[in-house]
């Protein structure tokens, strides 16, 4: 796999997607306003200084073959919680959902009461999260210094989880890297 280029912005941040209640709810206790300026994307953004982020549609970053390989049922559906572009799937026995910080880096999320360590997909080193709210598990990656990917799955236990978490990561991380 390759791994994506970095997107040049000011400041260095996490996020973090907290999964709940019996469909998914995001939860970013942290807020702040990141000032860099978008100098890395592909997009047209002549008019526009949204960070690169949040110009890609977090529904188009599961492929025919993902929903296959990860047994989604349903397509996609966008929303917005909490600020974050997401879109979430049902798979056969729960949910995936894929959330944007378009302006929050892995630091600036709060993760709440979950047990947090580290993770890495393609060589970016992130953070993964385990019951921070119920049965959820969610793979966090900083997509430039100053926003970053949610990959969160809830399903029948922790483990469970966790297991479609990391296997829908290097997925999204592919598709993502494709756009960039």
């Amino acid at each position: 796999m390759t791994t994506m280029p970095r997107h040049s912005t000011t400041t260095r941040a996490t996020l973090l997607v907290t999964l709940a209640t019996g469909s998914f709810l995001l939860l970013s206790a942290c807020s702040g306003n990141s000032t860099g300026e978008d100098a890395g994307s592909t997009k047209d953004t002549t008019t526009s200084t949204e960070p690169a982020l949040a110009q890609i549609n977090p529904c188009e970053q599961i492929t025919p073959a993902n929903k296959e390989n990860l047994k989604i049922e349903k397509q996609g559906e966008k929303d917005e919680i909490v600020g974050a572009p997401t879109c979430s799937w049902q798979t056969s026995n729960g949910s995936l959902i894929l959330a944007f910080h378009p302006d929050k880096g892995i630091e600036e999320l709060n993760f709440s009461d979950g047990e947090e360590g580290s993770y890495s997909v393609s060589g970016e080193k992130g953070k993964i999260v385990r019951g921070n709210t119920g049965d959820n598990c969610s793979v966090t990656i900083p997509f430039s210094e100053s926003s970053s990917v949610n990959i969160g799955a809830r399903v029948d236990d922790i483990p469970s989880s966790c297991e479609l978490a990391k296997r829908a990561a290097p997925m999204v991380w592919e598709n993502l890297s494709k756009q960039s």
